[in-house]
């Protein structure tokens, strides 16, 4: 756009001259229109060329802000996954802590059990044997993880000859 106007006023500069050269009379205001003209068209131009050096700097100033806003949008992006990675790496030492305690719960588990089984293969009424509800139900059960659905109320122990003396019998689910 800048280079339409600046030919449109080089051409307007030319065909005034020419009009000024081939004019019979030549008198000094005529020139004084032309030098006039002339200046005003050289003071345009240096406008135009400030104007395209100040464009110039201005879009050199737009690039480098589009790039430090990259750069920072990059650090940040670069802060989320180190974050993120983070959270993983905290994720899987949890993970890893609950399985083992998890392994050291069967092992427990499984140590009750042979208890249990001891214990029955010397006296099957000295037991122990668990029943829900504070031992209001009919029932009982000789592991606390067998009870399903989960019971609410307290689970109460006991030896399984207590159990009989009170009438309860052994869980069908079981």
């Amino acid at each position: 756009m800048k280079k339409i106007w600046l030919c449109m006023i080089t051409i307007l500069a030319v065909v005034s001259l020419s009009a000024c050269s081939t004019s019979p009379k030549k008198d000094n205001s005529s020139s004084d229109k032309s030098f006039k003209e002339s200046v005003s068209l050289q003071s345009e131009s240096e406008s135009e060329s400030l104007s395209k050096s100040y464009s110039i700097s201005e879009s050199e100033s737009i690039e480098r802000q589009s790039a430090s806003i990259s750069i920072a949008k990059s650090e940040s992006e670069s802060k989320s996954i180190a974050e993120s990675s983070a959270s993983v790496a905290d994720s899987i030492s949890k993970s890893n802590e609950l399985a083992s305690s998890s392994q050291e719960a069967a092992i427990a588990l499984e140590r009750n059990s042979q208890d249990t089984e001891t214990t029955t293969a010397s006296d099957p009424n000295s037991r122990t044997v668990y029943v829900v509800n504070n031992g209001t139900t009919n029932v009982y059960w000789y592991s606390q993880t067998a009870i399903h659905p989960i019971p609410k109320n307290p689970v109460i122990s006991m030896t399984e000859g207590e159990a009989l003396a009170q009438g309860l019998h052994h869980s069908k689910t079981e």
